[in-house]
């Protein structure tokens, strides 16, 4: 009972959910309509889908006139959430904002669906947050038996995470360029969504080399196959600050050579909700910062233990 009660309203979750609004309010702060909306096969600027739950989205509810309007009440749908201010009010905001946008408009990535999913399981989680700051200490009054739920959900988005990297796992292993360590070579010259023009001409260098092609494409089956294993079966400490780190590291890589900067962002936020708790390599400075002025804190704020002590009940 004392893991299942603890309350999940701590600084690690605050500054997840910031990381996962970081990603939405990007795409939708960037990207005006004309490119969210964009459909060669359409004059106008029109959602990719609007059938089914899609029809709730912001952008089928707006009419075509208003569809800017509504990209930027989305983005202020996300400002909350960044900020980290009444969790209990701002994260079915920023639930809504990556609903719409994965929803209803064109080149989303697979981030953006996992964004969705995480946003609105969090929402529910926050429904029992009563701060109006995310970064004051979290409330122990409450019953513990009310963070239950809570838990429940961290564990079913365990699951969810696991089966990602399974599945991105097994898919590559059974398509036979993947299998015969060769699929990164294609990936590395394809124009559309292969690497980035600054290191193309160095990685296709590095590829031409057997060996090295064979290891990095083999690499990445094999690191997603360990980051399945470790999201369920990480509990302590440093195991779960090692799948945060690999993660972290896969996707940085990912980032850099393919541009999928957001998905970077979005899968981190996704980690850290999971695999990193208040205690774990604290920023300590950064923390009695972000916690000044709460009366909450009292003399505990003077020492750093007295701090651990405090995020981890």
């Amino acid at each position: 009972m004392s893991v299942w009660g603890r309350s999940p309203h701590g600084f690690q979750l605050t500054l997840a959910r910031s990381v996962l609004a970081l990603s939405t309010f990007l795409v939708l702060l960037l990207n005006p309509t004309s490119v969210l909306l964009h459909d060669p096969s359409l004059v106008d600027a029109t959602p990719s889908s609007c059938t089914g739950i899609a029809s709730a989205g912001a952008f089928c509810l707006a009419p075509p006139d208003l569809a800017e309007l509504a990209r930027w009440l989305l983005v202020a749908m996300c400002v909350p959430t960044l900020l980290g201010v009444m969790p209990a009010a701002s994260a079915p905001l920023h639930a809504y904002a990556a609903f719409s946008l994965a929803s209803n408009t064109v080149g989303i990535e697979g981030g953006d669906y996992l964004e969705t999913t995480v946003s609105v399981v969090l929402a529910v989680v926050c429904c029992t947050d009563r701060r109006w700051n995310g970064w004051r200490p979290r409330d122990t009054a409450l019953p513990r038996r009310r963070n239950i739920p809570a838990h429940v959900l961290f564990l079913a988005l365990k699951a969810q995470l696991a089966y990602v990297y399974l599945e991105a796992a097994t898919v590559k292993q059974a398509h036979p360029i993947w299998a015969d360590g060769s699929a990164l070579w294609y990936w590395v010259q394809q124009p559309n969504f292969g690497a980035r023009s600054e290191v193309r001409e160095l990685l296709e260098w590095v590829l031409s080399h057997g060996t090295l092609l064979h290891a990095a494409t083999w690499g990445v089956i094999v690191t997603e196959y360990v980051l399945a294993v470790s999201v369920l079966a990480a509990r302590r400490r440093t195991p779960r600050l090692l799948t945060l780190g690999v993660s972290a590291t896969l996707h940085l890589v990912f980032s850099l050579v393919l541009g999928l900067v957001t998905f970077e962002i979005s899968m981190l936020g996704a980690m850290l909700v999971l695999m990193w708790r208040s205690g774990d390599a604290l920023p300590w400075r950064f923390f009695r910062l972000a916690r000044h002025g709460s009366d909450e804190c009292g003399d505990r704020s003077s020492h750093p233990g007295a701090l651990l002590q405090s995020t981890e009940k």
